[in-house]
């Protein structure tokens, strides 16, 4: 991971940090890391989503497309 962080702080509901908390426990891994791989996961399903649309919109009209 890149040494260019900044830090995040925001709220969320209490029962829903105790149940993150307890099951990043019990699968090892850090709170961060996974919060940050859902990140970058969101992030680039988001970019590909774009992607697609990009290539939707400049792809051939339907009418001329046959089956």
């Amino acid at each position: 991971m890149s040494s260019n962080t900044t830090p995040m702080n925001f709220r969320v509901p209490a029962n829903l940090k105790a149940d993150f908390e307890r099951t990043c426990r019990s699968l090892n891994l850090p709170m961060t890391a996974q919060l940050i791989f859902m990140m970058q996961s969101f992030v680039e399903s988001d970019a590909a989503k774009q992607r697609q649309k990009l290539d939707d919109d400049n792809g051939p009209l339907p009418f001329f497309i046959t089956n």
